[in-house]
C-alpha cells in the first residue's frame, strides 16, 4: 500500500494511471468530492462504467459485484462508496474481504471519515498495488500554498505576509479559503497590484484599527471576559464561526507544543524546533505557563468537539458554541 497527497493523486490520474483501490480518508470532505469530479475529467467514464454509491444505505454486495464485472468498452470500471465509515459490521467484512484480492479490471474508491474515537480496519487490508490518500485537514503551510494556487489562477499576485494573515483569520478549510479566493477575484478587480496584508484584512473584514488576533490574544491571556468581549465584537463583524474556532485552537496549539519543547530541555534551539524566534517563543511560554498540559489538551479535545458540531447538521447555534467554548478554556479550571 503507497501513501498519496491529493496532489499526487491528481497527478497519478492525470498521467492516465489507475489502481484497483484508492483510500480517501481524512476530514476534508470538499476536497475529497473534488477528487471525484477530477477523475471524472481525467477518464470521462461512461455513465455504466462509474457508480456512485452511500455506505449507509447502498447494497455493498451489489456495489461490490458490479467492480468484478468486466466493464464495458473500456479498460477500467470505477465504482465509489462514500462514508465507508458508516459501514455495518457485514458488508465492511465484504469490503475487507475484497481487498484481499480486488479485481484488476475496476478501481474501487472509498471514501470515509472515520470517528476519533474508533479504529480504522480498512488501511491495514489494502494491498501493495493500492493507495490511500491523506485527506487530513490542511496544515497552515498547505493552507497558505493551496490559497495562492487559487489566487494566481484567478491572475492575482500575492506576499507571503498577506497569505499567512489570511490563513491565521480564516482558518484552513478548504471551501473556506476558495471562498475567500472567490472574494479576493471580486476585491482587486481591475487593480493591477500586488495583494497585501492590508487587503487581507479589508477582505475578511476587519477595520485598520481592529485587532484581528483579538480572540487569541485574550485565549492565551486566559482572560474570560476579554474573549467574549472578542468573540461579541468579531461576530458583529461578520466573522465565521469556524474561523474564530480555527484561532482558538491554533493559539491552543502553539501554547501545547511550546510547553513540552520547553519540558524536554532543548536549550536555546529549542525556539527554533518550535518554527518562532526566541522572543516570540519566550512570549508563547509565558501564555503557556498559565495552563497546565492536562488543560491544554482538553481544550483542544473540546476545540474537535466544536469543530464537528459547527460542521454538522446540528441546530445548535455557531454563535453559542463558540462563545461556550472561549469560556470553558478561559474561564474554568
Amino acid at each position: 500500500m503507497q501513501t498519496l497527497t491529493p496532489r499526487a493523486l491528481a497527478e497519478e490520474w492525470a498521467a492516465g494511471k489507475t489502481r484497483p483501490v484508492y483510500y480517501l480518508c481524512g476530514e476534508e470532505a470538499a476536497m475529497k468530492e473534488a477528487a471525484l469530479r477530477r477523475l471524472q475529467e481525467a477518464f470521462k467514464p461512461e455513465s455504466f462504467n462509474f457508480s456512485v454509491r452511500d455506505a449507509e444505505t447502498a447494497d455493498v454486495e451489489q456495489a461490490l459485484d458490479e467492480a468484478r464485472t468486466a466493464p464495458m468498452l473500456a479498460e477500467v470500471r470505477f465504482v465509489a462508496i462514500k462514508r465507508a465509515e458508516k459501514l455495518r459490521k457485514d458488508p465492511l467484512a465484504q469490503v475487507l474481504l475484497y481487498l484481499e484480492d480486488p479485481c484488476p479490471s475496476a478501481t474501487l474508491l472509498l471514501l470515509a471519515d472515520w470517528p476519533r474515537e474508533k479504529q480504522d480496519p480498512i488501511p491495514a487490508a489494502l494491498g501493495k498495488d493500492c493507495a490511500l490518500v491523506d485527506f487530513s485537514p490542511l496544515t497552515p503551510a498547505q493552507a497558505a500554498e493551496r490559497l495562492n494556487s487559487a489566487l494566481l489562477a484567478r491572475g492575482i499576485k500575492t506576499d507571503r505576509d498577506a497569505l499567512d494573515l489570511m490563513v491565521e483569520l480564516v482558518g484552513t478549510d478548504s471551501v473556506t479559503l476558495d471562498g475567500e479566493a472567490e472574494k479576493a477575484a471580486l476585491y482587486m478587480h481591475g487593480q493591477d497590484r500586488i495583494f497585501g496584508p492590508e487587503d487581507a484584512l479589508a477582505l475578511t473584514g476587519f477595520a485598520r484599527l481592529q485587532n484581528p488576533f483579538e480572540l487569541s490574544n485574550a485565549v492565551c491571556r486566559r482572560s474570560a471576559e476579554g474573549s467574549a468581549q472578542a468573540v461579541t465584537k468579531m461576530l458583529a463583524a461578520g466573522s465565521e464561526p469556524l474561523a474564530l474556532l480555527s484561532q482558538v485552537s491554533r493559539a491552543l496549539e502553539r501554547m501545547l507544543k511550546v510547553k513540552r519543547l520547553s519540558a524536554s530541555g532543548g536549550g536555546p534551539a529549542t525556539a527554533y524546533q518550535a518554527g518562532m524566534s526566541p522572543g516570540q517563543y519566550h512570549a508563547a511560554l509565558k501564555d503557556a505557563d498559565r495552563f497546565t498540559e492536562e488543560k491544554l489538551l482538553r481544550s483542544l479535545r473540546r476545540c474537535l468537539e466544536a469543530e464537528e458540531l459547527l460542521k454538522s447538521t446540528s441546530r445548535r447555534d455557531p454563535s453559542l458554541v463558540i462563545r461556550q467554548l472561549a469560556y470553558e478554556i478561559t474561564g474554568t479550571k
